[in-house]
């Protein structure tokens, strides 16, 4: 599995023809699977992997609305990791090669934030969750561009 990196095109001249490809056909030919540990003790980072593979022959483009390519939640929150990164919204383009399994990485430590009057505050958040891994398009929840991971997180020993 390839990393993705912040090169879109990898040189091999085959990105022109993802363009033949209908976005909303290329993202219905994306599978997207998490994969990650199934506890988490609250405090230790664990380690997730976002894995996106093409599943047709030929190339597929898909256009991002923003530079990010994908992204993570747990129970509907937000990235619950310190990055803190907006990315900007200029719009981004990633090509995917026919077959080609690309892996994303994330890290957590069962922490939330808690945004309140006084700022951020990072609070544990034991018990069942959904870890959910989405490739960044539009509608991403809709068109079945995620994966989900039941995680128990518990408390610090």
């Amino acid at each position: 599995m390839r990393q993705f990196s912040l090169s879109d095109d990898d040189g091999s001249g085959t990105g022109w023809a993802a363009g033949l490809v209908p976005e909303s056909l290329a993202v219905r030919a994306l599978s997207v699977t998490v994969h990650g540990p199934e506890t988490v003790t609250v405090g230790e980072s664990a380690r997730f992997v976002v894995a996106v593979r093409n599943r047709l022959p030929v190339s597929v483009r898909l256009t991002h609305p923003t530079s990010r390519v994908w992204g993570w939640r747990v129970d509907d929150a937000p990235e619950a990791d310190e990055r803190g990164i907006e990315p900007p919204e200029a719009t981004r383009t990633t090509v995917l090669g026919g077959g080609e399994r690309r892996a994303f990485s994330a890290t957590w430590d069962g922490r939330i934030r808690r945004r309140g009057r006084d700022g951020d505050e990072w609070v544990a958040y034991p018990g069942t969750v959904a870890f959910t891994g989405y490739l960044a398009v539009p509608d991403w929840r809709a068109r079945g561009a995620y994966d989900e991971l039941s995680v128990q997180v518990v408390a610090d020993r």
